[in-house]
């Protein structure tokens, strides 16, 4: 494939996705990544999409500093749907689990939505991906944040005090291995976390691994309150990390 037809089918799917990732492009147009580094930076120079961390996005996505969560959703896919499937094999019939808010949620609630097993979610992009389940889903109402894809506020803050979790699993917008801390961007969302992480024993941390690279503005929890942080793989760093981080790549569920 030419640059002209790579860069149209970029701007195409960009249209229908308002995000993409640099390897999941790269493995899509059947390349190398950094020849779609090329095509994001020579489309940015005129004026046709913004690079982000990992990969790209239109301009009719960007929100201020952040991007929507249906913008991120095609961001690290592949790193997403590893993660997920790894901690759907965590997931025994008969469990109430809790699922968080987030991109990863997605394919995660999808690769147990055929178990028997009780969801309970503030995120709405769970019942949007969701066919047929087997799984009792319990969708926490509340005030709609389209932006986010979640429902927030004081009455799902109330509602999700209600339920005790065998299991609940976490999103977050960054993870600093220095401070070993989990940060998130939305104070609401921060809220709902805290409940479920305390009604909850154990808790897991899903990432992928650009979430090493990136922060929030507010702090999540220490990351020594998971079980586990799982990532597809682990950071290209000299400092020593935390004892509870697993690679699903290098790793498998007991």
């Amino acid at each position: 494939m030419i640059a002209s037809e790579r860069r149209r089918y970029i701007l195409n799917a960009l249209n229908l996705r308002g995000g993409m990732s640099l390897k999941d492009t790269a493995r899509e147009l059947g390349v190398a990544e950094i020849t779609v580094r090329r095509d994001f930076e020579k489309l940015e120079s005129e004026g046709k999409l913004k690079r982000v961390q990992g990969g790209a996005t239109s301009l009719e996505e960007l929100d201020g500093a952040e991007l929507t969560m249906t913008s991120k959703l095609p961001m690290h896919m592949h790193g997403k749907e590893a993660v997920a499937q790894y901690a759907a094999d965590l997931v025994r019939d008969g469990e109430c689990v809790f699922i968080d808010g987030g991109t990863t949620m997605v394919p995660f609630a999808s690769a147990i939505m055929r178990k028997n097993v009780r969801i309970i979610t503030y995120n709405t992009m769970v019942l949007k991906k969701l066919s047929n389940p087997t799984a009792q889903i319990i969708l926490i109402g509340g005030e709609y944040r389209p932006h986010y894809e979640m429902n927030v506020g004081t009455i799902p803050q109330d509602m999700l005090q209600m339920f005790y979790f065998d299991k609940a699993f976490f999103g977050c917008s960054g993870v600093d291995l220095s401070q070993r801390v989990a940060y998130t961007t939305e104070t609401e969302s921060l809220k709902m976390k805290r409940i479920a992480m305390s009604n909850s024993s154990p808790n897991f941390l899903l990432v992928d691994q650009s979430k090493f690279s990136s922060r929030g503005f507010l702090k999540f929890c220490p990351t020594d309150q998971f079980e586990a942080i799982l990532s597809d793989s682990l950071p290209d760093t000299e400092e020593e990390l935390p004892e509870n981080l697993r690679s699903v790549a290098q790793d498998s569920p007991k």
